[in-house]
């Protein structure tokens, strides 16, 4: 499954490549014409493997509610006993983690003080409050306005602490808006991660609202698209996600029942610190790559339950880590002195009080009591005056805030308690024999070593997809990591979904059309609706110029996600290769009603008027594309691609 998120990840080896033959993750041409495959064997019978173990049911606990069918009940139920710990917990950033922004507290600012509207190259940022539309603006290439982009902001996502980000529900299928509020500067801005010239289109998967949203429903097999209402009971992540469903304990408390030891609920001071930071793990440790165990699923897991028996995280190899990454603070804190001297028993609780978060002026004294509590006997060894400067903060020596290297306008607390902080070093680079992925560590939870091969490989494999073709030799041999293991892998589970689309995934990276094809075909046979799958194989057949089955595919996959523009140009890829010039001009057309500022679908659509007889219509549409790309080497591109295809 691609996996994306609301907080871009770098490209590991951090190469960021715009490439002259695939622009915006599709061909804008002909295919190459490559001897197809073979027709698939029917006798080659491939049926979906059983799942590995659910730990809900086997993962021995004294705690009941980990258990499948206890339900989740929603912080109202809550509060009828514990109303002073809710009230708290919901001022806490953990509390405010998503709001619906209709009735929601209004944080942001909309003068132009505020940067709003705002310029980004060629196109202006706007945000209103009479109808909750956030717009974006830019001009043709003879300078007339265009259709605005404009994006219902439906539901906020974030604190407001740091900033806001938006997402828009289309047709049960979530899209975040370009646009995002930074609290720090008080300002509008591109949202992190965001590259106006490639459409800013962005998916958001069921991975990423895990760690934003209470509890969401995803339609299975899907990218995007949920049940509604999206957020059911409540937005904001609720008392269940750190001490489990709360049917049985309120029930059980409303019979008036009680031990010791309450095992209706998980009450996190009951666990083993290995199953403390499980429930911080789930959101806090981000990692590069998350990669759910073979028949499993990150919204099965529980609190009381190993995180690594629902997914494999991984990280960058520490060679290439980036000590400054927004969301590495989990890894950062591994590192620590403090957290090995403690034996592993540093967990984050230990610093942070999860239901209720210090007041400004409180701030320093909480920490320095936290950081207490092991170094009252040997006290600050700085001078009075510096302590006296620093309002005696441990953490402004020793957790400095420091620039985030990943998302513009952000800083992140320094978890690597340094006693005499410095810079990180520099990534080194890979060495030789090395993955650039690694386990992020090696628990008695972890899976056995060839199914977290597994997890290796399709991480490895969705890397390599996003590495650009321009750097073939990297991109080769990152798939060719996956490749490998994905085949040991197959071999022993040959009816895994995932390891097949993976391997779609990788054999395109090594330039193996005709292999990645056969992959996705798999894929698709084990799960005839999986819209990615299908989306996979539409380009898969599209490269090695089976057009009629590209265009069925594409055509199955618009009709299960109509506001995606990517699919939509996919078709109008596959209707060009076929010189049907009118239906791929009405994909395009079809693809800037949802957004009319989309580049790449003004530079297919001036390739089709050109094919369609009017040529001056298609250069300036060709000349608007390239005037709204945002990279000299995206233009180029756009320039050398416009007049291959109409010469």
């Amino acid at each position: 499954m691609a996996h994306h998120s609301l907080l871009s990840r770098p490209i590991v080896l951090g190469i960021v490549v715009i490439s002259v033959a695939v622009v915006g993750g599709y061909l804008i041409f002909k295919p190459d014409r490559i001897d197809p495959p073979p027709p698939s064997n029917e006798e080659d019978e491939l049926v979906l493997d059983p799942p590995t173990p659910d730990p809900r049911l086997t993962f021995q606990t004294i705690f009941q509610n980990v258990k499948p069918d206890v339900r989740y009940v929603g912080d109202t139920r809550c509060a009828d006993c514990h109303d002073d710990i809710c009230k708290s917990y919901h001022a806490h950033p953990m509390g405010r983690s998503a709001a619906e922004v209709k009735g929601s507290a209004v944080i942001e600012k909309y003068d132009t003080k505020a940067n709003n509207p705002g310029k980004v190259g060629p196109y202006e940022l706007r945000v209103t409050t009479a109808d909750g539309f956030h717009r974006v603006s830019a001009k043709d290439s003879s300078g007339a306005a265009l259709p605005e982009y404009t994006i219902p902001a439906n539901l906020a996502i974030g604190s407001g602490t740091r900033g806001r980000s938006y997402l828009s529900i289309t047709q049960g299928a979530v899209w975040q808006s370009p646009i995002s509020w930074f609290t720090t500067e008080s300002r509008w801005d591109v949202s992190p991660g965001f590259d106006l010239g490639t459409g800013a289109r962005r998916p958001i998967t069921s991975e990423c609202l895990f760690c934003h949203v209470n509890r969401v429903e995803p339609i299975p097999q899907t990218l995007n698209r949920y049940r509604e209402p999206l957020v059911g009971v409540q937005a904001a992540i609720g008392c269940e996600r750190c001490h489990g469903p709360g049917e049985l304990h309120a029930t059980e408390r409303s019979a008036g029942r009680g031990e010791k030891v309450d095992t209706s609920i998980v009450n996190p001071k009951h666990l083993p610190p290995a199953l403390q930071s499980a429930i911080c793990e789930q959101c806090h440790l981000q990692g590069q790559e998350r990669v759910a165990r073979r028949g499993r699923d990150v919204y099965e897991f529980r609190p009381g339950l190993p995180f690594e028996q629902f997914v494999t995280v991984f990280v960058r190899h520490p060679d290439l880590a980036d000590a400054h990454k927004s969301v590495g603070q989990f890894e950062q804190l591994e590192q620590s002195k403090c957290f090995t001297a403690s034996g592993g028993r540093l967990v984050c609780t230990k610093c942070h009080e999860p239901h209720s978060t210090p007041t400004p002026a409180d701030r320093e004294r909480f920490y320095r009591d936290r950081c207490n509590t092991c170094h009252e006997t040997k006290g600050c060894s700085a001078p009075a005056p510096q302590r006296q400067s620093k309002n005696d903060s441990c953490m402004a020596c020793h957790m400095p805030r420091v620039g985030s290297s990943n998302i513009a306008h952000a800083s992140i607390t320094d978890h690597r308690i340094l006693r005499r902080p410095v810079p990180p070093p520099p990534p080194r680079g890979l060495p030789p024999s090395a993955t650039p992925l690694v386990t992020f560590r090696k628990t008695q939870y972890i899976p056995p070593d060839e199914e977290r091969e597994r997890d290796l490989g399709i991480a490895l494999a969705r890397l390599a997809s996003r590495i650009g073709p321009g750097s073939g030799s990297t991109r080769q041999l990152v798939g060719g990591l996956a490749r490998d293991r994905l085949s040991v892998s197959l071999g022993v589970w040959r009816g895994d979904p995932d390891a097949w689309l993976a391997m779609s995934l990788a054999r395109g990276a090594c330039g193996e059309p005709n292999e990645r094809l056969k992959a996705a075909e798999a894929a698709i046979r084990l799960t005839p609706q999986s819209e990615l799958a299908l989306a996979e194989f539409a380009e898969a057949a599209l490269g090695v110029g089976l057009l009629d089955r590209a265009e069925e595919s594409a055509t199955r996959v618009i009709g299960m996600n109509p506001t995606s523009v990517d699919y939509l140009l996919t078709r109008a890829s596959v209707f060009a290769g076929q010189k049907r010039w009118d239906k791929a001009e009405e994909d395009c057309r079809a693809a800037l009603r949802i957004q009319p500022l989309h580049p790449q679908a003004r530079l297919m659509l001036g390739i089709c008027l050109h094919h369609r007889g009017n040529p001056e219509a298609g250069r300036k549409e060709a000349q608007t594309a390239i005037g709204l790309a945002t990279h000299p080497r995206q233009k180029t591109a756009f320039q050398q691609w416009y007049q291959q295809e109409t010469r």
